[in-house]
């Protein structure tokens, strides 16, 4: 009887919930419009400065050449900046006006430093590869998915710093810039690991608009990029850091080890990247290491 009673309560509770009209009062505040507004500008800002980094006509490449190697590889750094700004809003200032400076000054930041993680991605993780030639001139959309993935995981690790508490500006804005490095240079890393645990040269796949190794090496970066933001959540401490990032890495082998074992055990995972290109393969691969990264997460550092 008492179970009874205490349903019919929470059915009654559950009832006037669904037809109520909490929350809705907040889709008129006038501030959270202009900090609509704001992200649109930003989101304007980091096309020009994309094109302008990437040196061509992004407008051009996207609506009259329609280059889908480009258009993803901008998708993927506009997610990026996103991801940034979203991370901005999730940790307002006090005050409209202040509040809206943050946006800016961390949005002006997060763009640029995306546009960095573009160049280092083109110049010492895809080395030996013409970026630019193989998106512009050969529509490479392998290139422009391996950049996209890049941009994703380099945009991840910005989020988590920003969202940790602040030190004040410069602090902050220092720290960011540091753990950036840091993050670049685990990718660095990542790319002689990933060369060594896989059976084929996956930089002369991508080369050769591989689509499956693009996806493959696309999404291992972006899984690497939320491995390296999870402990800047929590610490800035360099040993949790670095025990952090080994420890993932070989998770994150043993999961594509794993993977090839119980998931396709009638096939090779590097034959159907390699000698099928098999994109759909790779993105089951690349789903298996952001669910490591997802598990690794929830199990040791919640």
């Amino acid at each position: 009887m008492i179970f009874d009673i205490k349903q019919a309560e929470s059915m009654e509770e559950i009832q006037g919930e669904i037809f109520s009209f909490n929350g809705v009062e907040a889709l008129s505040d006038f501030p959270s419009m202009l900090f609509l507004l704001e992200v649109l500008a930003l989101l304007y800002l980091a096309k020009k400065l994309y094109g302008l980094f990437g040196g061509f006509d992004l407008e051009h490449q996207l609506v009259k050449a329609d280059n889908k190697a480009v258009t993803i590889a901008f998708v993927g750094h506009l997610a990026g900046v996103a991801l940034v700004l979203e991370g901005v809003l999730e940790s307002p200032t006090e005050g409209l006006i202040p509040s809206m400076v943050s946006l800016l000054v961390w949005g002006i930041v997060g763009i640029v430093l995306l546009n960095i993680a573009q160049k280092i991605n083109d110049t010492l993780i895809l080395k030996n590869i013409d970026n630019k030639r193989e998106k512009i001139e050969f529509s490479n959309i392998a290139v422009g998915v391996a950049e996209a993935g890049g941009n994703l995981g380099s945009a991840l690790i910005v989020r988590s710093v920003i969202t940790g508490e602040s030190l004040g500006l410069s602090l902050d804005v220092g720290v960011t810039i540091f753990y950036f490095i840091l993050g670049q240079l685990g990718f660095i890393i990542f790319g002689y690991l990933y060369q060594m645990i896989t059976g084929y040269d996956f930089l002369r796949e991508i080369k050769e608009n591989n689509v499956a190794a693009g996806i493959s090496f696309g999404m291992s970066l972006a899984a690497l990029g939320f491995l390296i933001a999870v402990p800047l959540h929590h610490s800035y401490s360099l040993v949790l850091f670095g025990a952090w990032y080994v420890v993932g890495a070989a998770v994150l082998a043993f999961f594509r080890f794993a993977m090839d074992r119980i998931i396709i055990p009638s096939e090779k995972l590097d034959s159907e990247i390699h000698e099928d290109q098999n994109w759909g393969v790779a993105l089951l691969e690349g789903s298996f290491a952001l669910m490591a990264v997802l598990f690794l997460k929830v199990l040791f550092l919640p």
